[in-house]
């Protein structure tokens, strides 16, 4: 069991602490995601980002690589009558969809995890439609406050190892040197920064 399989039940606990971030994360989402679309949300965690979305898209595929995660959101999205989300366990860099499968493709909060996050990138571009989105809210860990920081300290003694450490500046540098379409970015300020980046595929 991985660090995000124990950590499945704390997960929404760790949301609420940063709370407002959360909050407008999931507005964000609802705005950018087009009615009666198709959407895929990879690394769904506990679901939160997928739910907002189905209160818009005709159907939302909600993966992640964490059985306990996908469980949880399962069971949140039964608990708030969502049921036109589906829940399978999938890997970000090799999904399986068809090329241009989806009108959204969401990624939120995982891209700092990743080692090589522009393949994960451009494997989100692949399954994307012509005229989509990809929307990647990534949270911004790098100059923290003396509260994010304890709270980034905490749970990397639980075992939450991220492999980058980005400003806004140099998440959407990365963004652009995948060479894939337009970076739009937006910074969301709370107790640990998030930078929703979002991707159109003209």
């Amino acid at each position: 069991m991985d660090f995000w399989d124990k950590f499945a039940k704390y997960y929404d606990v760790a949301e609420k602490l940063n709370g407002k971030v959360y909050r407008e994360m999931c507005e964000l989402t609802i705005k950018l995601t087009p009615f009666h679309s198709s959407v895929l949300e990879c690394a769904g965690g506990t679901g939160e980002l997928s739910i907002s979305a189905a209160a818009k898209a005709d159907e939302v595929l909600c993966t992640d690589n964490s059985a306990s995660m996908l469980d949880i959101a399962r069971q949140k999205a039964e608990k708030r009558g969502v049921n036109n989300i589906t829940f399978a366990r999938e890997n970000i860099f090799h999904l399986n969809a068809p090329d241009e499968s989806y009108d959204v493709v969401i990624a939120g909060n995982v891209l700092h995890l990743l080692k090589c996050p522009e393949n994960a990138v451009k494997e989100l571009w692949r399954v994307t439609k012509h005229g989509g989105r990809i929307l990647l809210p990534t949270f911004m860990t790098s100059g923290s406050t003396a509260i994010s920081g304890t709270l980034l300290s905490v749970y990397k003694k639980l075992g939450f190892e991220p492999c980058a450490e980005y400003t806004p500046r140099s998440y959407v540098y990365m963004l652009k040197e995948c060479n894939l379409g337009k970076v739009k970015a937006k910074l969301i300020k709370g107790t640990i920064p998030c930078c929703y980046a979002v991707i159109i595929k003209d």
